[in-house]
């Protein structure tokens, strides 16, 4: 029995060590996960705003449907309860996040709409709660990232 307490602290604390090791690189993996997301949907977007008016018919399908899966993931993304603790991360994926739906926002649930009409035809293999959490996701994003979103601060003058 002494050598099995005798153990024990060892073994708690490589087992909190483990605990703390895997914390972080879940949370920072989150949130390098966020910015890189962030990223991807900016430059679909700013590629959708400038050559989307004179793209092809079918190009232009392609780029709406990569950026509204975008969306769709950044929606999902943002609501991850590890980028509570770090603010730019979240800030970065809010600004792309509202810059595109307010891009793509109506057709994004349009294809969400979609998406669950292919699923009561038995064409998709969405669950029907995944497509509830993706309708809902998006509207939460659309209503507090632009319909509800407080109006920017002006810029601070410089004194001098």
């Amino acid at each position: 029995m002494e050598k099995i307490k005798a153990l024990l602290l060892p073994l708690a604390l490589i087992f909190a060590a483990i605990a703390i090791f895997e914390f972080g690189a879940r949370y920072g993996a989150s949130n390098t996960r966020a910015a890189a997301l962030a990223g991807q949907l900016n430059n679909f977007v700013n590629l959708y705003q400038q050559v989307g008016v004179h793209a092809d018919e079918r190009s232009r399908a392609h780029l709406e449907a990569v950026i509204d899966n975008h969306v769709l993931t950044a929606a999902l993304e943002r609501g991850a309860w590890h980028l509570r603790f770090k603010n730019e991360p979240k800030a970065s994926l809010d600004q792309a996040l509202a810059k595109a739906l307010l891009l793509r926002g109506d057709g994004v649930m349009t294809r969400v709409e979609d998406m669950s009409a292919a699923q009561k035809d038995g064409s998709l293999t969405i669950s029907l709660a995944r497509l509830t959490a993706l309708r809902s996701a998006v509207e939460r994003a659309q209503d507090e990232l632009i319909t509800t979103a407080p109006a920017p601060e002006p810029p601070i003058a410089a004194t001098q």
